[in-house]
Parts: structure tokens; C-alpha cells; sequence
């Protein structure tokens, strides 16, 4: 899949101090998806959860909440309110399913200043 490299010196990115797992989702027989109950997991086995970010946008008429998937063995952190950096940051293009709409989603291997985890 392609990727799209995000230029963190041409965009602010302001933490929340909120994370969550990403939901595991499964592919029914009919087509359907649905979560599984279970935390996403990257390619490795390593936990994924979503960090919430502010994009700091001064063109822009009202702020935009986004969320980038992290792979890590612990719950990421970005301290609130101030700056956060990710590690190799990229956007991720898909078609949405229920729109068929292009949409982009962002993912990141870590959040610069924080210790990478270890594996397991």
C-alpha cells in the first residue's frame, strides 16, 4: 500500500494526552465487517492504538481532531496541549466502503521522545 510521508516541519501537531486500542474488525462470510472484541495488532504482533492530535492549522476556520496509529507494546503518551512529533509520520490513502470516497489515515512508528518499546 502506498504511503504518503507527512512534513511535520510544515504542520503542528498538538497532543490531546488521549489514546485508545484500535478495534480488531473481522470479515464475515457476507462481505460485513466487525469488531472482533480484540485490540488491532501490526504485522510483528505488537499492539496498535490510536493517538489523538490537533492539527494546528492557522489557515483553517475551525480545528481538526486526527488520529494516528501507533504499534507499541505500552499506551502511547503526548503531553496535553503542547507539540508532539511522530517517528517515520505518513499518511495512508484507502477508499472508504461506505462512501467510496478516497480518505487518508495516519500512522506513525512512535512519537519522538519516547523510549521505543522493547519486544516481548
Amino acid at each position: 500500500m502506498r504511503t504518503i510521508p507527512v512534513d511535520q516541519n510544515r504542520v503542528t501537531l498538538i497532543g490531546t494526552g488521549k489514546a485508545a486500542a484500535r478495534a480488531e474488525y473481522v470479515e464475515l462470510a457476507d462481505g460485513q465487517r466487525r469488531r472482533s472484541g480484540n485490540q488491532a495488532k501490526d504485522e510483528n504482533g505488537v499492539p496498535v492504538w490510536v493517538v489523538d492530535v490537533l492539527v494546528d492549522d492557522p489557515d483553517a476556520d475551525r480545528a481538526e481532531v486526527v488520529g494516528v496509529r501507533v504499534a507499541s507494546w505500552d499506551e502511547p503518551k503526548s503531553d496535553r496541549w503542547k507539540p508532539v512529533r511522530f517517528v517515520n509520520l505518513v499518511a495512508v490513502p484507502y477508499a472508504d466502503r461506505s462512501t467510496g470516497r478516497v480518505a487518508l489515515s495516519m500512522r506513525a512508528d512512535g512519537i519522538e521522545g519516547v523510549p521505543a518499546a522493547k519486544a516481548a
